[in-house]
């Protein structure tokens, strides 16, 4: 039976995967969760199609925008023949490079289409209702790119195409889009054949391989590998694991898979060598095919082969009035075709492999987008499958990109002859260029000589500019050197200011420092005054609290003597009265010792049997710590060797870093003593200035030197006083430390007095609240055993009450469709009626019309065959569909009653 996610996931798949796209809304049948009723398909079926039954407008009129580009095409076709009758011999035979057309990295061009994919996932989501229909769509991009093709300019090398080849990969594509039509339409095998997407991928890099010849990278293949386990980790296992139970579907699933993979490869192959399709026309190609895929259903049920109309009816599809279409319509088939040609623009700048990989990556991708916009929580599963797809998919474009193509798909293919013609071409251009050559380097030398004469002219102005600099220069020293003298004033003022501050601020601090001094004298004294008092107030407390025990402990002991005689009294009486009734327990205990004997084996049992399994549940719970705990220590180790290696990397930089240090070092002191040299001259014009302002500075030296050793001695007598009121502070403190430790060892032994009686008391409590609980444990247990007997009763009631509904609507089920067929039949008859009305009618009718009648009469009839033929086939996949859900509900029953008999048996 489907899940939700099943459901879900199809669905999704359908509609906006790159597989089923396009694929499944233009078959003809109709998707297991459109709705449909049986009388609205057989009205349609039954009666012929006419003109005033049908919208507004006439028979030539829903033709009529085809006419433009049914003439545009014949006029391109003529055009591009003229070009290829006059088109030149080919110019080069050098191959086309695989890496020509590469612009951008594989990497890029995957997140390029990627980005596309989800887009249009979205827009078909969120505006299907407003889209045309899917096989019209494909159609208008078939044309498109058929007229765009034809535009394009011709290939250098028409002769070196391989028509064959063409044919080929049509028909490769044809029979992939058929196989995929085919998986769309079977129900649970599209969720399995999008879950094995990730294979397809393996599938393209195989055929890479083998058919191409190309190097596929190491990195390509276990990103290969790692994205099918991704893509397959987004859906239920059961999706894959119920297809090899059915070989048909097994063996389409593989056709589809393989069929895709090579019509990729082969697409790929067309752009190559030195004759390459260009983009349009390959998409033109792939459109076509799918195309006619999608019409095959429908030419197939045909019982002889339709006229030309009717085919060309059938292979577009529904064709609606395009003038009627909602703007979003128009802005979607632009851009499925720009999606469509971009798709095709990969193939040929990077390669199949990077194709099939955006493919299987917007399966999770896509699934997780549209449930984050319909607000659903993503599950762990998906969260996984994420994960393993993204890292897939850097491992797969490592080492710049999957594969190395191989040169032999671009070599050429023409004969002998025309490559010695060519040969010859070559040479000849060869002495043209070495001709242009010299023209180029005879201008080269004229340059030179103009350039040398400029440099002349500029080499004197930058002397002149070099002189004028040099005056400049002297002019500034002078000024700097007046400038300096100027500073050296200024600052000789400054420090005797900033000295005088100095001595200011100290005498403050000294005054400061006396101050607080004293306030925590007067707080220290404070402090103790207050701490004397709280002693006393707990010492009077401790001696009225012993009072109040002792007082207490004699009321107790009194109480107790008068309980105990009362205990006596009444156990004397107890033992009289308990001796009758014990001789009366024990014949009643002889009765039950022996049943009671055989429920403690059968629980005995069953505790054995319980303890069994806990010791098992245990057993694996340590084997899964200890495999936890291992790689744990394996990561440890892991992350210890990354940081060593780390490590050993930066010491190297270290190193690196002081050898630039050290030859930077040594430039600076290069150019140090460069300048020493030039400052030693001006260094002994200075000298002589400095020698008079040191004597002036050494004499105020002095006299701030006596100043200071005047100041060091008062902060000496100011320590000593300092330090011999710390040293008392300290007795103080070690006299009321001990004292405060007799006071809490006295109150330690108290404490330990204390718990000791608590304890007894706490264990006395324990053993009665134990025996409790052991009797509340058998009442319990008899009353859970009487609880689970009601429990089955009601479950078996109630499984047979629901087996009746279930049997109850299945009869009311088929009772509806026995009524639905009765009408369908009812329906037809009045239907016929009409029919046979509408003949009398057209009978009585003129002999010069009558023909004219009798042809159009013909041309519709072939019509509502048609319709009879698919309204036929509807109503026969309806039939299915509810077989088969009941099939699966009576699965599903099946299941549920098998793992409550298993419960039961447990």
């Amino acid at each position: 039976m489907k899940t939700s996610w099943d459901w879900d996931l199809s669905l999704r798949l359908k509609s906006g995967h790159p597989f089923f796209q396009l694929a499944m809304a233009e078959t003809a049948f109709v998707p297991p969760l459109q709705p449909t009723t049986a009388s609205s398909s057989s009205s349609r079926a039954k009666t012929p199609w006419r003109p005033e039954t049908q919208e507004p407008f006439t028979y030539s009129r829903r033709w009529a925008p085809f006419v433009a580009p049914g003439a545009c095409v014949s006029a391109a076709l003529s055009r591009r023949h003229q070009r290829r009758a006059t088109a030149q011999v080919a110019t080069s035979s050098s191959p086309t490079s695989p890496t020509r057309w590469r612009k951008l990295p594989c990497w890029g061009i995957a997140i390029l289409g990627f980005a596309l994919v989800l887009v249009h996932r979205v827009v078909l989501k969120e505006f299907r209702l407003q889209l045309p229909p899917p096989r019209f769509t494909v159609f208008l991009h078939a044309a498109f790119f058929l007229i765009l093709s034809q535009l394009l300019p011709p290939s250098k090398y028409p002769e070196e195409q391989n028509v064959k080849l063409v044919l080929l990969v049509g028909v490769v594509e044809f029979f992939g889009w058929a196989a995929l039509q085919q998986v769309a339409v079977a129900g649970g095998l599209g969720v399995s054949a999008a879950l094995l997407s990730g294979v397809s991928l393996l599938v393209t890099l195989a055929s890479a391989q083998l058919l191409l010849q190309s190097r596929v990278k190491t990195s390509a293949w276990i990103g290969a590998v790692i994205m099918a386990a991704g893509v397959g980790a987004a859906g239920p296992v059961h999706a894959l694991s119920s297809v090899s139970s059915h070989p048909a579907e097994m063996g389409l699933l593989c056709a589809a898979l393989a069929t895709t993979s090579l019509a990729l490869t082969g697409k790929e192959v067309l752009f190559s060598g030195r004759a390459p399709l260009s983009v349009a026309s390959v998409a033109s190609l792939a459109s076509f095919a799918q195309l006619f895929a999608l019409a095959l259903p429908e030419i197939m049920r045909l019982h002889s082969f339709p006229g030309t109309l009717q085919l060309a009816q059938i292979i577009m599809g529904p064709a609606p009035r395009i003038a009627s279409l909602p703007a979003a319509a128009y802005v979607y088939i632009l851009g499925s075709a720009l999606l469509r040609y971009i798709f095709t623009w990969s193939l040929r700048t990077a390669n199949a492999p990077t194709v099939q990989l955006v493919n299987a990556v917007a399966v999770p991708f896509g699934s997780a987008l549209l449930m984050l916009l319909s607000k659903t929580p993503l599950s762990a599963q998906s969260l996984a499958a994420l994960g393993l797809c993204t890292v897939g998919s850097v491992v797969f474009f490592m080492e710049e990109g999957p594969l190395v193509k191989a040169s032999e798909l671009f070599k050429s293919s023409m004969t002998e002859q025309q490559l010695k013609l060519e040969e010859a071409w070559k040479r000849e251009q060869r002495e043209k260029a070495q001709k242009m050559a010299e023209e180029r380097e005879r201008k080269k030398k004229a340059d030179k000589e103009k350039q040398a004469e400029r440099e002349k002219t500029k080499e004197l102005e930058k002397q002149k500019r070099l002189a004028q600099a040099e005056a400049l220069r002297k002019e500034k020293e002078e000024k700097q050197k007046k400038q300096e003298e100027e500073q050296k004033r200024k600052e000789e003022e400054r420090q005797k200011v900033a000295a005088e501050k100095k001595r200011l601020q100290e005498e403050q601090k000294l005054k400061k420092e006396e101050e607080k001094r004293k306030k925590d004298e007067e707080s220290k004294k404070a402090d103790e005054e207050r701490r004397k008092k709280q002693e006393e107030y707990q010492r009077m407390k401790q001696e009225e609290e012993k009072k109040a025990i002792a007082e207490k402990q004699k009321q107790e002991a009194e109480k107790k003597k008068q309980e105990e005689e009362k205990r006596r009294q009444v156990e004397a009486e107890k033992k009289a009265k308990e001796e009758e009734r014990k001789e009366q327990e024990r014949i009643e205990q002889q009765k039950k010792v022996e049943a009671a004997k055989k429920k403690e084996e059968e629980e005995k049992k069953a505790i054995a049997e319980k303890q069994k399994m806990e010791a098992e549940k245990k057993q694996q719970e340590e084997e899964k710590r200890r495999q936890v705990e291992a790689e744990k220590k394996a990561k440890e180790e892991e992350r210890k060797e990354q940081e060593r290696i780390a490590q050993q990397k930066k010491a190297e930089a270290a190193k690196k870093k002081e050898e630039e240090q050290q030859r930077q070092a040594e430039e600076a002191r290069k150019a140090q003593e460069m300048k020493k040299a030039e400052e030693e001259r001006k260094q002994k014009e200075k000298e002589e200035r400095m020698k008079k302002q040191e004597e002036e500075a050494a004499r105020k030296k002095e006299s701030e030197r006596q100043r200071k050793l005047e100041e060091e001695q008062k902060k000496q007598k100011i320590e000593a006083e300092r330090k011999q009121k710390q040293q008392q502070e300290a007795l103080q403190r070690k006299q009321e430390e001990e004292r405060k430790l007799k006071e809490e060892e006295s109150k330690r032994k108290a404490e330990e007095a204390r718990k000791q009686k608590e304890e007894a008391e706490r264990k006395r409590k324990a053993e009665e609240e134990s025996r409790k609980k052991q009797e509340e444990a058998e009442r319990k247990r008899q009353a859970e055993e009487e609880r689970k007997k009601q429990e089955e009763e009601q479950k078996r009631k109630a499984e047979e009450e629901r087996k009746r509904q279930e049997e109850q609507k299945r009869k009311e089920e088929e009772a509806a469709k026995l009524k639905e067929e009765e009408k369908r039949k009812e329906e037809e008859a009045a239907k016929r009626q009409k029919e046979q009305q509408e003949q009398e009618v057209m009978a009585e009718a003129s002999e010069a019309s009558e023909k004219d009648k009798r042809d159009q009469d013909k041309r519709y009839e072939r019509l509502s065959f048609k319709w009879k033929v698919q309204d036929e086939m509807r109503l026969g996949q309806e039939a299915a569909k509810i077989k088969r859900q009941l099939q699966e509900r009576e699965q599903e029953l099946a299941r549920l009653r098998q793992s409550k008999e298993d419960e039961n048996r447990n």
